[in-house]
């Protein structure tokens, strides 16, 4: 894969991960002051926020995950190929989601396996 088109992908790769870092700073904020919140009214509205912000951290935590492998893949000189089989991810794919670590076949295999 092209030196130019590799250094675009690990600079966009860094600045989604700047934003990670800083989001999940805030939902761990916003956590801190759900629990020390005891003025809730409501005992389902509180049980609500928590799983959110639960969920959300536990998203962006995965993402954050999925791009520190795609750096390291940089750095291991094995970016854009497919951890599956080997072969060159598409660059449409990489540019969509420079964190891609499957090409579309595998990926595609993949998802089929986790609907079963």
């Amino acid at each position: 894969m092209e030196e130019v088109r590799i250094g675009r992908h690990m600079d966009q790769l860094k600045k989604r991960r700047e934003q990670l870092v800083m989001t999940l700073q805030h939902i761990g904020r916003e956590q801190e002051q759900v629990e020390q919140n005891n003025d809730w009214l409501d005992q389902a509205a509180y049980e609500s926020r928590v799983n959110l912000l639960d969920r959300l951290n536990d998203w962006y935590t995965q993402e954050m995950r999925q791009i520190d492998k795609a750096l390291n893949r940089i750095r291991q000189s094995q970016y854009g190929l497919c951890v599956g089989c080997h072969s060159p991810i598409g660059a449409d794919r990489l540019e969509i989601s420079p964190e891609a670590e499957f090409c579309g076949s595998c990926q595609g295999v993949r998802e089929q396996l986790e609907e079963r």
